[in-house]
């Protein structure tokens, strides 16, 4: 009886030890990680009407979300190179920090190929909507 329960105990740890170790592949933080190509971005409320609009991009266009410990990110646009932060909340919403200005995010299309998101900077009406690819 003692070798009985000391199996089950045994399995039972070694069960728990394997599945407690899953890579996180679900949340949205996990999916965004990496380097997107930036297609196209439409802007909307700029008090300046030619500063709003849809501006398309090359393929040397980028949005970087690292996986560091900092969670920071990179934009590349027109050859020029800005360095900020993200913060993933719950559900999905996310923030991007940039020197300009803080932008509250919502996520509309996140597959392993495509991002879509809305963009609303902080005390503005200024909205932008990203068209990344990978």
């Amino acid at each position: 009886m003692k070798k009985q329960i000391t199996r089950l105990c045994l399995f039972l740890i070694s069960a728990i030890i394997l599945f407690s170790c899953k890579k996180d592949n679900t949340s949205v933080k996990a999916r965004i990680i990496g380097k997107w190509t930036v297609n196209k971005i439409e802007v909307t409320g700029n008090s300046n009407e030619s500063l709003n609009g849809t501006f398309n991009y090359t393929i040397n266009d980028y949005l970087d979300f690292k996986a560091n410990n900092d969670d920071q990110v990179e934009l590349g646009l027109n050859n020029q190179r800005t360095i900020g932060s993200y913060i993933v909340s719950l559900g999905s919403e996310f923030q991007l920090i940039f020197p300009e200005g803080t932008y509250y995010c919502t996520v509309s299309t996140l597959s392993g190929t495509q991002f879509q998101f809305s963009a609303k900077m902080d005390k503005t009406n200024v909205t932008k909507i990203y068209y990344l690819t990978k």
